[in-house]
């Protein structure tokens, strides 16, 4: 089962309104979000923390993504769920 729900902020004074999916795994739970372009995998690691996994290897893309930003959505996506 999935679900979705809406990030809504500003991150540098820039606004940002992310859709996020969530996929039920075997033993997980994880988010699923298009964050500048890249499509990137929020999942909970070994020590109960949530990293950022790009869907290709970011030296693939012609733009980064801001890794503050990424650790800004992974912060907004524990607030959610808890």
């Amino acid at each position: 089962m999935s679900d979705l729900f809406t990030l809504k902020f500003v991150y540098k004074g820039h606004p940002h309104i992310l859709e996020v999916q969530t996929a039920n795994q075997q033993f997980k739970t994880v988010y699923k979000v298009i964050v500048e372009e890249h499509e990137i995998t929020f999942e909970p690691d070994e020590e109960g923390f949530v990293r950022a996994v790009s869907s290709k290897p970011m030296h693939d893309h012609l733009n980064t993504v801001d890794v503050g930003l990424l650790h800004h959505v992974a912060e907004l996506i524990i607030q959610h769920i808890q």
